[in-house]
């Protein structure tokens, strides 16, 4: 099998579109130019549950086709500090800009630590999809806790960040991912009849540059703006 498949980084430029999208209209709201209920009114949460479900599940994808048949620990390493050097700058200066909401543990904080978790399980997808289905169904019941392990330190962190994604349910769907890319529907590539067409691809491909890059361009853009205009 392909370590790389056309159709996950089609999948992943989606999400990395919408999520361009989802914090363009957060920052409408945080400049004062719109009033929506962005992140936490109903529909604007299913959007980003949409995102981050896309997100996990190429990521799960990803650990497969990468390091099924064996484990490149070279390889994982480094994506793995990139990853956590990123997480950290991202804590750091939300916590300069936002000290009541700062970030401590968002988006990429979560693929760190989740791929450490999955890592073992890239070339176990049956056993992967086991576990995910239960860690939702788990969640979904009550059994485990959204905000685990930080609600035995929840003094010292932030009532509200600005970015969370909670290990429970969301680990769940990267062993998921896992299982999904071991099907006969991924390995056939569903979308390889427009591989032709690579700039699909290509956002899904940088996507880490992207998400580092994108908010700190719209802050500086709307800034601009509202210093400008005297707001």
């Amino acid at each position: 099998m392909n370590s790389r498949i056309f159709s996950i980084d089609v999948l992943r430029t989606v999400a990395i579109v919408l999520m361009v999208i989802f914090h363009f209209i957060y920052d409408l709201k945080f400049f004062g130019y719109v009033d929506w209920n962005i992140p936490d009114g109903e529909g604007w949460r299913t959007f980003r549950y949409v995102i981050l479900s896309s997100f996990f599940i190429c990521l799960g994808a990803s650990l497969h086709l990468s390091y099924q048949r064996a484990i490149n620990w070279k390889k994982f390493t480094k994506r793995l500090i990139q990853i956590l050097v990123s997480a950290l700058a991202i804590s750091l200066v939300s916590l300069l800009m936002v000290p009541n909401n700062y970030i401590y543990f968002g988006v990429l904080h979560f693929i760190a630590v989740a791929s450490l978790l999955c890592i073992m399980f890239a070339n176990k997808p049956r056993m992967s999809l086991l576990i995910g289905l239960c860690i939702i169904a788990a969640y979904n019941i009550g059994w485990m806790s959204g905000i685990w392990p930080f609600n035995y330190i929840r003094s010292y962190l932030p009532a509200y960040s600005n970015d969370y994604v909670g290990l429970f349910p969301w680990v769940g769907v990267v062993f998921i991912g896992i299982w999904f890319a071991s099907t006969a529907f991924l390995q056939n590539d569903p979308l390889k009849h427009i591989e032709k067409n690579t700039w699909l691809a290509l956002p899904g491909k940088h996507s880490l540059v992207i998400y580092l890059v994108h908010q700190p361009a719209f802050f500086a853009i709307f800034g601009l703006i509202a210093y400008l205009s005297g707001r």
